[in-house]
């Protein structure tokens, strides 16, 4: 079994609004709700006791186990869910614990939908960001504290390919230039002699470049052409890793394919590993051994990819892998699609328990209470649900 390259655990990265959570008014609205619901269907409850000290009673024996109806009964699990998180402090928790293993020459798929902190996950493993908790190993080597001189070295090992092949290159640059400035920065080559140029020829043309393109500035070429750059530029100092950041998002599906094939071949030939992120499903699956599912800021589902898109477990899993088209008219008919409802919400006031119960088809009371353990279930197969694997 291959060594494991980069690890990370329980890896955060908040963000902070500067702002303060303050629940109170909506504590006190389901208060008020759970009083009302109650005096509805106990026309007799004691009238003479203060709105507050019913409520408080109400709750007392909620908590002792009593039974209520189902309406009152949401309105106390609400209450409870919220009561638990009063006055903390907000955040932007664009990741909020994330264990991942990747391992030499292997390729990390990780999709979500926007915003739910894979961009930022990318590059907080490379240090691009300071994690706010957590742990990073490279090689074995926790580099969580290293400084911004220390993580000099190891940028060679590390790289990145950004999303935008437009914004991503500098306009005033060459090619040349582009890939080759950071053969200078860590002293690789000493001048643009003819061996540098030489060097970065190559590179270019194990990129699919031509060399006379290495004089041309990035507004002259196409967006595939531009992508092809950001290879070039994050292979010129041989890494082990590489962060693939929506790589192939902004290309025609033509030159998706290309690119793919560019990175499928290059990781062969040098035995790269990457972090594959995207938002298409058939893209990770092509691409990836083994496939992440975040939501949220959190991991929901981890697991090889035939695990993954034969057997999904968690249920937002299952309602992504039903969004992908069919071209086979019979599966098409067969298949079921699960639709979602309502929008991802806030990562700033995330949803208290399980942060997918307010879409959830499957929610019980326990999702809104409890965060569900991110654990191994089957072999190679990690999920975070208190009802895995159950029909929708």
């Amino acid at each position: 079994m291959p060594n494991v390259l980069l690890e990370s655990k329980g890896l955060k990265q908040y963000f902070p609004t500067g702002k303060k959570r303050n629940e109170k008014k909506h504590l006190k609205r389901l208060s008020l709700e759970a009083v009302k619901i109650y005096k509805t269907t106990n026309p007799d409850a004691a009238s003479d006791l203060k709105q507050k000290d019913l409520f408080d009673n109400i709750y007392k024996q909620f908590e002792e186990g009593k039974t209520f109806n189902d309406e009152l009964k949401h309105v106390l699990i609400e209450y409870s869910a919220l009561s638990k998180v009063h006055g903390e402090r907000l955040y932007v928790k664009a990741n909020d614990g994330i264990d991942i293993q990747i391992f030499e020459g292997e390729t990390v798929g990780l999709v979500g939908e926007s915003g739910c902190g894979k961009s930022t996950f990318g590059r907080s493993i490379l240090k691009l960001y300071e994690p706010t908790a957590g742990e990073i190993f490279f090689e074995g080597v926790n580099i969580t504290d290293y400084s911004e001189t220390k993580m000099v070295p190891l940028r060679q090992e590390m790289q990145i390919i950004f999303q935008d092949p437009y914004s991503s290159l500098n306009p005033r640059q060459t090619v040349g230039q582009i890939i080759g400035e950071a053969l200078l920065e860590h002293g690789i080559y000493k001048s643009r002699n003819d061996e540098w140029e030489n060097y970065v020829k190559e590179i270019m043309q194990t990129c699919g470049l031509d060399d006379y393109m290495i004089y041309r500035y990035p507004h002259e070429f196409s967006g595939g052409q531009r992508q092809r750059i950001g290879i070039a530029r994050a292979l010129a100092l041989k890494p082990k890793f590489i962060v693939c950041d929506e790589a192939v998002s902004a290309l025609d599906v033509s030159i998706q394919s290309q690119v793919i094939n560019l990175l499928n071949d290059l990781q062969k030939k040098f035995g790269l590993a990457y972090l594959f992120i995207s938002h298409d499903l058939s893209v990770v699956k092509h691409i990836s051994d083994r496939i992440g599912v975040m939501y949220l800021g959190d991991m929901v589902e981890f697991a090889d990819k035939n695990s993954l898109y034969e057997n999904p477990l968690h249920p937002y899993t299952k309602a992504l892998l039903s969004a992908i088209p069919e071209t086979d008219l019979d599966k098409m008919r067969k298949k079921k699609r699960i639709l979602l409802e309502g929008d991802i919400p806030s990562n700033v006031i995330v949803p208290t328990g399980c942060k997918f119960h307010t879409r959830c088809p499957i929610k019980q009371d326990i999702c809104t209470l409890e965060v569900p353990e991110f654990k191994e279930v089957e072999k190679g197969h990690s999920v975070a649900c208190h009802f895995y694997g159950a029909d929708l």
